[in-house]
């Protein structure tokens, strides 16, 4: 039913989106990427400029200072993220069985290693981050006497208006006469603070990265009810038993447990390859025959974690606080990976532009700076290509293993 719902929101979406930029067609400004499959469509307004203006009069210099700071970490963050392209490129080359592709952050998908998004969590943190982002780089302009033109909200578009962004247009002109440390601090502020607001989350709420912390208030309105733990292979004793991906688990060998210590503590210490182990799930009792990896006894599960059920008393909460619980982890998880993705040396985005700055002041030759430029942005590109390949179709690598 919830899927339903998540559905319905997201065709409404669409609809009165495409709606609204009909009507206001003359005020769009339209760039054509594969026209008319693909495209990207800007509403510029006014919006937020007035705010932009009194924070930058106000707190000019400490403004300045933030975005100076910015540089020398949005230079760490892009050697951090070109690293991890090009590992990512290595490993999916010497072990392409198993290596995990790129994942498009899209509704309605599980990413992999992260879990299921759903539509209006994708909407709402999407919409947050890009806001947080332009107002960053915008900030930081005004502070360091730029122009803004215009600000707005902008979607690319798949013959229809499918996933939101954020912009501010600076005066392009004053921008480049601005010295390289300015550009540097205006480049790198948006990814710098979408990277801030998911560090400052993660102290708020340790449980965004670790599932084992509780989220506010999360002890008092419930009670654990044991353990779970996703089948790895569908081969393996575990799922032989009739054991599936989700199950709560209740007791362990006869032994009621609120949660995964025992389990746990028992597999790896006290049980050998070929021991039987009962695990109760369901009200229903499955024995299973461990089987024997080095030494060690497994019996095909992994990503284990506690499990909790909301008390009576808080039933009548329990969506609107899971609902936000989620939320908040999916605000972490996109600002941080997209504020990453965001500094890498490619095409047009803010790594892409701090790194034309630095080839123009650093290779004499202008047109040589452009191809050193051209060539970074699509051999990145290549590789993130390769990598969403590998996700949706399987990794070309295989090929040359089989």
């Amino acid at each position: 039913m919830l899927m339903d719902i998540q559905v319905i929101l997201a065709v409404l979406f669409v609809l009165v989106l495409t709606i609204f930029l009909i009507v206001k067609r003359k005020q769009l400004v339209l760039q054509k990427i594969i026209h008319p499959v693909l495209y990207m469509v800007m509403y510029k307004s006014k919006f937020g400029l007035k705010f932009v203006n009194r924070v930058a009069e106000k707190y000019r210099e400490p403004i300045k200072f933030f975005g100076y700071c910015c540089i020398g970490l949005g230079f760490v963050g892009m050697i951090y993220v070109t690293i991890s392209i090009f590992l990512f490129l290595y490993m999916l080359i010497i072990t392409p069985v198993s290596t995990p592709g790129v994942s498009l952050v899209l509704p309605f998908t599980n990413v992999p290693g992260v879990g299921y998004l759903s539509f209006l969590h994708w909407i709402v943190a999407i919409f947050f981050l890009a806001l947080v982002h332009e107002f960053a780089h915008a900030i930081v302009a005004k502070a360091h006497g730029l122009d803004i033109k215009s600000s707005g909200v902008a979607f690319l578009c798949v013959f229809v208006p499918l996933i939101p962004a954020a912009f501010v247009e600076p005066d392009e002109k004053k921008l480049h006469k601005h010295s390289d440390v300015a550009q540097y601090s205006i480049f790198a502020a948006g990814p710098m603070m979408n990277i801030l607001i998911a560090v400052l989350l993660l102290l708020a709420f340790p449980f965004v990265l670790n599932s084992s912390k509780l989220a506010p208030f999360e002890g008092k309105i419930t009670e654990p009810v044991g353990f779970s733990f996703d089948i790895n292979n569908e081969s393996m004793p575990a799922a032989q038993a009739g054991l599936k991906s989700g199950m709560i688990i209740s007791s362990f060998n006869g032994k009621e447990v609120k949660d995964a210590n025992l389990f746990v503590e028992s597999m790896y210490y006290k049980t050998n390859p070929g021991d039987v182990v009962t695990l109760k799930a369901d009200g229903k009792d499955y024995s299973i025959k461990t089987a024997d990896s080095n030494g060690k006894a497994l019996i095909g599960v992994n990503n284990i974690k506690n499990e909790r059920r909301v008390i009576s008393d808080y039933e009548k909460i329990k969506i609107p606080y899971y609902w936000t619980k989620e939320l908040i982890r999916w605000l972490f998880l996109l600002n941080f990976f997209i504020g990453l993705f965001n500094l890498l040396p490619l095409g047009i985005v803010d790594g892409g532009l701090m790194m034309g700055t630095l080839l123009k002041s650093t290779v004499k030759d202008e047109k040589k700076a452009k191809k050193v430029w051209s060539f970074i942005s699509l051999l990145l590109l290549a590789i993130l290509i390769l990598g969403l390949i590998s996700t949706y179709f399987g990794n070309p690598f295989t090929w040359f293993v089989r």
